[in-house]
This record gives C-alpha cells, sequence and structure tokens, in this order.
C-alpha cells in the first residue's frame, strides 16, 4: 500500500472501527490477521476530514508541475551532456 495523501496515516482497523469511524478513509487492504475478539483486521490509509482538503487541488497540481519540470531539466542536460560526446561524424 502506498501513501497516497500528504496527512494521511495507516491504522489497523476492523470492520465495525471502518464503519463507524469519522475519519476519511483512502484504501482499504485486508491483512488476514484477526484481533482478539476474532474480527478481521484491515489496514487502512486514514486521513482525518478536517485535513482530507487542506491541500488544495491548486497546490497538489503545482507541486506535481514543478516536480515534472525538474524532471525534464534534468533529463535536458543528460541529453546535452551525450550529445557532447557523440563523435562528431
Amino acid at each position: 500500500m502506498v501513501k497516497t495523501h500528504s496527512y494521511s496515516r495507516f491504522s489497523l482497523k476492523s470492520l465495525r472501527e471502518i464503519r463507524d469511524t469519522a475519519d476519511v478513509i483512502l484504501q482499504i487492504e485486508q491483512t488476514g490477521s484477526k484481533f482478539d475478539s476474532s474480527e478481521a483486521v484491515y489496514l487502512c490509509e486514514v486521513v482525518p476530514s478536517n485535513m482530507y482538503n487542506r491541500t488544495t487541488t491548486t497546490d497538489r497540481l503545482t507541486d506535481e508541475i514543478t516536480r515534472v519540470n525538474a524532471e525534464n531539466r534534468r533529463l535536458l542536460k543528460k541529453i546535452e551532456r551525450l550529445e557532447k560526446r557523440l563523435p562528431k561524424s
């Protein structure tokens, strides 16, 4: 399971706890284990409801665009270095 939200955390919960939680559950994965009360255990990625929309879509997209632009600049510099190494014909 991969963390998908900056404010999320991983938690073990039973189906009853999943149903009754006030948190936003982003992912659920069955663990195959059981609690002492013989309830099935699920690994959940949860975010407090007040934090779920804290990072706006615009902020997330801006961060992603910045990351991609930095990666593109790095790759372009690498291409330039490799082209300089090519023998001139």
